[in-house]
């Protein structure tokens, strides 16, 4: 069933308080709305910011009242679970601000690279021994998309020239270019999405995007999705 409104929210990036202060702002703009109304998080809720681990804990906490909450996967979300699954090492990690991540959960892995002198497989295992278990079971139980009728909601992008079914999930994750310069209205839906950072949220008759670079020092932003009527919030 397609909600009476929909909120779609950018990159966090472990900018908590740039969450809150979102979150507030969408409950103040539906005072006085009785329809059905959900809040879909595009994905990147972690790295680069400072506060990862409570980024993460309030998105396991109850949603607004009166709101549903859908929560889809970034490309730095399918990383993390790649390096405690030990596909990827811990430098690749860090090169996405893993670094970051890991303060939020009082893990230094500087200091521990330094001073344990820890192998690689002892030192991912520390990683996975400290990340507490209901945020790995967050992280692993992620989405990629999430559609209705009119819209088709991702982390990155879809492949121009495939249809929604065969697209592969590692483009709804980190696709840019072929997407972002795709110029007709293929895909059948609007795609709303993040992952490209930018001063101020872009429409087009193919896609909205709302990464408006809040781990940058830009604003946290939400496109409000309502009969086909769209408006925008964000953070100062």
């Amino acid at each position: 069933m397609q909600p009476n409104r929909i909120y779609a929210v950018g990159d966090i990036h472990g900018c908590v308080d740039k969450l809150r202060a979102l979150e507030a702002a969408i409950i103040a703009d539906c005072v006085g709305f009785t329809g059905s109304r959900l809040i879909v998080y595009l994905g990147d809720y972690i790295d680069r910011g400072a506060d990862s681990a409570a980024v993460i804990d309030h998105l396991l906490s109850e949603p607004p009242k009166g709101f549903s909450r859908i929560c889809l996967c970034g490309n730095h979300e399918e990383v993390f679970v790649d390096l405690l699954d030990g596909r990827i090492s811990t430098s690749e990690w860090l090169q996405l601000g893993g670094d970051d991540t890991l303060l939020s959960y009082g893990f230094d892995i500087q200091y521990m690279s330094r001073h344990r002198r820890l192998s690689e497989v002892e030192l991912v295992a520390e990683i996975v021994a400290t990340i507490p278990e209901a945020h790995q079971a967050f992280l692993r139980g992620l989405p990629a998309s999430f559609a209705t009728l009119e819209q088709i909601f991702v982390h990155a992008g879809l492949r121009p020239g495939r249809s929604l079914a065969d697209q592969a999930e590692r483009d709804l994750l980190w696709i840019r270019k072929a997407f972002l310069e795709a110029v007709a209205p293929e895909f059948g839906r609007l795609v709303v999405h993040g992952h490209t950072p930018a001063e101020k949220p872009f429409v087009s008759d193919i896609r909205v995007n709302v990464d408006t670079g809040a781990y940058l020092g830009g604003p946290l932003t939400a496109v409000r999705i309502e009969q086909g009527r769209l408006g925008f919030l964000s953070t100062a």
